[in-house]
């Protein structure tokens, strides 16, 4: 016959449960309490609850609602019955002190019904209760607090306080900056030399890791709350902005025959690979005073490294385009095609001689062009992101081109190359060109690599070219 064994559980196993029971979720002993966890906190003590049964009905460990009840009491309790006319001076029983009150009275100051001496007597001392020191730590369900009321000070946990106690300390606590005076004075004085010299915040922290004990979206909010000395956002390189263009109602008509169009329009360059279009060069040009100005800067952007060209040109034509591509291919000997084997330019008339730019002097393809949609700018987008740092240094109508030379260029591509990019972690495309272009083109171009904090993107770099009117 088989006899049925109970199975009970172990001593391990129970003494598991307990602890369980007692400390709570360890997950939920980790987020703050809620204004429903002081409510039943409050229920708990004025039942007379012990503090580890009312932790386990609200999930948490008794340490944290004994920590509550400690951080957050109050002596003014709102809707609690209490004596408030009590003597509760440990001196009261043993006091000869007359006349705090100034007047005609000669009874003892500590047995006067009248006032209460503890408010004006300067030998006043309060005797904590002995009771406090333990679980539950206040006052709410203890039968002394009625009646006459003991001789010690109240201490009560109340919901409402405890929240609003807890509120004001956590607001207090992120008011502020987090660093002494002299290291944000420092700081301060780094961040306003950088944006002096149109380097934006990211750049300033970037260049100057460690230095700045803040990160960049505290700078910001510490401009819009006037709380970074005389800096304000008005200090930002792209806090004051020009005027927006008033867009044309309609389209401008591309200026490139629909012959030349041919294989090179924008679709026809999304179909290449990935790799390829990622390898690809943006070409474009930057103009100087509209009907004033006869020069103009050709820029070529390469992708992979983020470097930008700026090549001084005599006129904006067909032909000096032709020619600067040539100078380039020049320089950069067999390892042209390799570096700028594929141009992205829009449909600017300086573009227009779609077989020349394609082929050197000798007839040989060299490259592949192709044209972007009308008014479809952010196909070159990094292009044109680059285009508004050289504008930093060469304002809209406010620089004279004709000055411009080719030391002008070479100090704009050396600043402009050597602004710290998040997009590359931080590094400097003139770092990344030196590894890739081909041998001495920087060189040649007059390109220096400058040092972080010393890169310049205001019309202080070529002031003889800056004109206001």
């Amino acid at each position: 016959m088989a006899m049925a064994v109970c199975a009970f559980p172990s001593s391990r196993r129970r003494r598991t449960d307990r602890k369980e029971a007692l400390m709570g979720d360890s997950k939920g002993g980790r987020r703050p309490l809620t204004y429903d966890d002081r409510l039943a906190i409050e229920r708990g003590l004025n039942r007379g609850d012990r503090i580890a049964w009312i932790a386990r009905t609200i999930g948490r460990a008794p340490k944290v609602v004994a920590e509550e009840v400690k951080r957050n009491w109050t002596d003014d309790p709102q809707g609690m019955l209490v004596v408030r006319t009590r003597n509760i001076c440990s001196k009261a029983g043993l006091c000869e002190v007359r006349g705090l009150c100034k007047g005609m009275c000669r009874a003892r100051c500590s047995r006067c019904k009248d006032f209460l001496c503890n408010s004006l007597c300067p030998d006043f001392e309060a005797k904590p209760c002995e009771k406090l020191a333990r679980s539950p730590f206040c006052c709410n369900a203890c039968p002394s607090r009625v009646g006459g009321g003991c001789r010690h000070p109240y201490r009560y946990y109340q919901a409402k306080w405890a929240q609003d106690a807890a509120d004001a300390r956590r607001s207090e606590s992120r008011q502020g900056i987090d660093c002494d005076p002299e290291a944000f004075e420092s700081a301060i004085t780094l961040i306003s030399d950088g944006l002096a010299k149109g380097q934006s915040p990211q750049h300033i922290f970037a260049a100057n890791p460690g230095a700045i004990p803040f990160g960049v979206r505290s700078l910001y909010n510490y401009l819009g709350g006037a709380k970074a000395g005389d800096l304000s956002k008005l200090d930002l390189p792209k806090a004051v902005r020009y005027k927006p263009r008033s867009k044309s109602k309609s389209a401008k008509s591309s200026n490139i025959p629909r012959e030349v169009l041919e294989g090179r329009r924008w679709t026809d360059f999304c179909a290449l690979d990935q790799a390829d279009r990622d390898n690809a060069v943006e070409m474009d040009t930057v103009v100087g005073r509209q009907g004033r100005d006869s020069q103009c800067i050709l820029t070529l952007f390469v992708r992979r490294i983020g470097f930008q060209f700026h090549i001084l040109l005599p006129d904006k034509s067909a032909t000096s385009v032709v020619e600067a591509l040539d100078t380039l291919q020049e320089l950069c000997g067999p390892r042209f095609s390799q570096a700028f084997g594929l141009i992205l330019c829009d449909r600017g008339s300086e573009f227009s001689d779609a077989e020349r730019i394609e082929h050197g002097r000798n007839g040989v393809k060299r490259l592949s062009l192709f044209y972007c949609d009308p008014l479809q700018s952010q196909q070159k987008g990094r292009c044109e992101r680059c285009h508004e740092e050289l504008r930093r240094i060469l304002p809209k109508g406010k620089t004279n081109f004709d000055a411009l030379t080719c030391r002008d260029m070479a100090a704009c591509m050396s600043h402009v190359n050597s602004y710290l990019r998040g997009k590359m972690d931080w590094m400097a495309p003139v770092e990344m060109a030196r590894l890739v272009l081909p041998q001495g083109l920087l060189d040649a171009y007059g390109v220096e690599e400058i040092e972080p904090k010393e890169v310049n993107l205001t019309p202080h770099l070529v002031p003889h070219a800056i004109t206001l009117i």
